[in-house]
């Protein structure tokens, strides 16, 4: 436990400083940063080397030399430039990462998974990085869901997890929070250093405490404690809009390069990043038309060539990434051509398409038109939801004259709400084109999708009410009040389901064992679970998970026998031919079935019963089950 918190912490505070004396600017403003760079130091690494070994090296680098420099220093006696850098590494931001730290390391101590994708591709992603030393879209690997996904994320999570000692959920859902907390930090303390530590630890407990619940507002799926990377992804463009509306000077050397890099990280962290992506841009350019005055049709002026770095070093990330993916002729789950613009508003009438994709469209209207997006008895539609966050941005706009220009805030209003519309825009062509026939007519994870932008224009009114509120050095009552009032308004259930785990839960069960235990790691396994209501804890993809890199079936783990008059002739018609392919059978849940109606699988039936492993044995192309545990 001391290993798991003491090595990663110690890890990027000495790592974040040796950014800090490269880049001559405060801890809290470079920690961002770091850990984006230690995530492309693992890409990097995999892509040149084929091996995250040589950037695990690199990485542990960082943190070496800038040991090595300040002990060297210290010798030379040069005193001067060792206080310069101790003045911008012990900064106001130091204080806030290990407060931010300690309270992450609490929240998720002891944390597991709990949602169906978590099981069946994000921590199966990191699972199998660990395992085989590549990237998950490799053949070697048994991920069987979203081969094609960008990684940058599951990276930082799998380098979290080595610095913390090795596998475990809590390390990945600690290594999400702590990276989505950690880019807050330049809005919380680094503008202003009047603060004493008291007061900035105090700001840091109560701004954090702030954000999550506000966050839950709109966690209508329930994913906060999770590993799904949807709000991540927009605290990433609310911490680029952050860089882009406070820097005097944005294409200052460390702007340039917090900009492009954070591009390159939200554009490797989500397909929908793109869309992201553009808005970002668009905010740059115009914010960038409004302090510079520029005059595009000069391309090789200094300040456009600057501006075409931005824009085009995180493009060849996202390229370079999706070459690598057709390489190993992966299938995409999102491709552009599925996507057919000009058919949209004959599909959205009902007189072209197919006639899910009408129905797709329609219900994506009505939904936008009519469902809330908060977890609050007094809800609000998504537009509904963007008006009101206008309305809250002018209001942070009054609080923080003197800090923001007005043309600034209604340059950042515009921006948002064209985001906004085009968001929505995106969701409806994915929902009408690349959903497919089941998902896109049941608007599948709307109610994920749809607040996330919501969370987005939240995260950014955060980021500026917190600078401003530091520009102005106001009491800390004020951030209590606002804890109060969000206490008194949030789901006491979704409170509830946030409390920190202290007692470890077993989530690897007995059946889970007793496979590890009789089986190759080559092996398929047949799990039967007849269960008449599906459960999260017993269902094959969690099985898989566990068993990893053992297979499992995705087809008939429920036997649907009132097709056929006896469950002999619905086996042999549906299940045999499939089930030759696997090698061992493990009986989770027999459920509503006889298990005498199944004796001509068992040499012996009479002691068949849940939680057991039986080999499947091939007779000539019928099946026999022979008992091994």
């Amino acid at each position: 436990m001391f290993f798991s918190f003491i090595v990663p912490l110690i890890y990027f505070i000495f790592a974040n400083g040796f950014f800090v004396m490269i880049s001559k600017q405060t801890f809290g403003k470079c920690m961002p940063i770091t850990m984006m760079i230690t995530a492309f130091t693992y890409f990097f690494s995999q892509f040149l080397c084929h091996t995250f070994k040589v950037g695990l090296i690199i990485n542990l680098l960082y943190a070496i030399i800038f040991i090595i420099v300040l002990i060297t220093l210290k010798l030379k006696n040069q005193n001067q430039e060792l206080d310069n850098i101790k003045k911008r590494f012990l900064s106001k931001g130091f204080y806030a990462f290990i407060v931010i730290f300690i309270i992450i390391y609490i929240f998720d101590f002891n944390r597991t998974f709990s949602y169906w994708d978590e099981y069946s591709h994000w921590g199966e992603m990191i699972k199998e990085m660990l395992r085989i030393d590549r990237f998950y879209s490799e053949p070697k690997s048994t991920l069987l869901f979203h081969k094609d996904y960008p990684p940058i994320m599951q990276i930082f999570e799998m380098f979290y997890a080595t610095l913390s000692g090795g596998y475990k959920e809590a390390y990945f859902q600690r290594a999400m929070h702590l990276f989505s907390m950690t880019l807050f930090i330049p809005a919380i303390c680094e503008n202003n250093q009047k603060f004493s530590k008291i007061k900035i630890s105090l700001k840091s407990i109560f701004m954090i405490i702030i954000i999550f619940l506000a966050f839950l507002l709109f966690d209508q799926h329930g994913i906060i404690n999770t590993i799904y990377q949807d709000y991540v992804m927009v605290i990433i463009v609310a911490y680029l809009l952050l860089v882009i509306i406070t820097e005097k000077n944005t294409l200052s050397k460390f702007s340039v390069f917090s900009l492009t890099i954070g591009l390159s990280f939200l554009l490797l962290t989500k397909q929908m990043g793109l869309a992201l992506y553009c808005m970002v841009i668009f905010m740059l350019i115009a914010d960038l038309l409004l302090k510079y005055k520029f005059k595009f049709y000069n391309i090789f002026q200094k300040k456009n060539l600057v501006l075409l770095i931005i824009i085009i070093v995180p493009l060849i990330f996202l390229k370079g990434w999706d070459m690598y993916v057709e390489t190993l002729n992966i299938e995409k789950q999102f491709k552009l051509s599925d996507i057919k613009i000009m058919e949209l508003k004959s599909i959205i009438d009902g007189t072209a398409g197919e006639s899910y994709q009408q129905e797709a469209a329609h219900n994506y209207i009505h939904a936008l038109k009519t469902t809330g997006m908060m977890t609050t008895k007094i809800s609000f539609t998504y537009f509904q939801c963007v008006l009101l966050s206008i309305l809250l941005l002018y209001f942070v706009w009054l609080y923080g004259k003197g800090v923001f220009t007005k043309k600034q805030i209604i340059l950042l209003g515009i921006t948002l709400v064209i985001g906004s519309i085009g968001y929505a825009f995106t969701m409806l062509i994915l929902y009408v084109f690349n959903f497919g026939s089941y998902e896109g007519p049941i608007l599948a994870s709307f109610n994920r999708y749809m607040p996330s932008y919501i969370l987005l224009l939240l995260s950014t009114i955060i980021m500026l009410y917190i600078y401003a509120d530091n520009k102005k050095d106001k009491p800390i009552k004020y951030g209590l009040l606002l804890i109060i009032i969000l206490l008194l308004i949030e789901n006491p259930y979704l409170l509830y389901k946030c409390k920190p785990i202290i007692k470890e839960s077993n989530q690897e069960r007995v059946y889970i064992n007793i496979i590890k235990k009789n089986t190759p790691e080559n092996a398929k396994i047949f799990v039967l679970s007849q269960n008449q209501k599906i459960d999260l804890n017993d269902n094959t993809l969690q099985i898989k998970y566990y068993i990893n890199p053992r297979l499992t079936n995705l087809d008939y783990s429920m036997w649907n026998i009132e097709e056929a008059s006896t469950v002999q002739e619905y086996f042999e018609k549906n299940i045999q031919n499939y089930m030759l392919d696997f090698d061992y059978f493990y009986i989770l849940n027999f459920g509503n079935i006889n298990i005498e109606d199944c004796q001509f699988l068992f040499d012996d039936y009479s002691n068949v019963k849940n939680n057991q492993l039986y080999k499947i044995i091939n007779n000539e192309g019928k099946i026999k089950l022979k008992f091994v545990q």
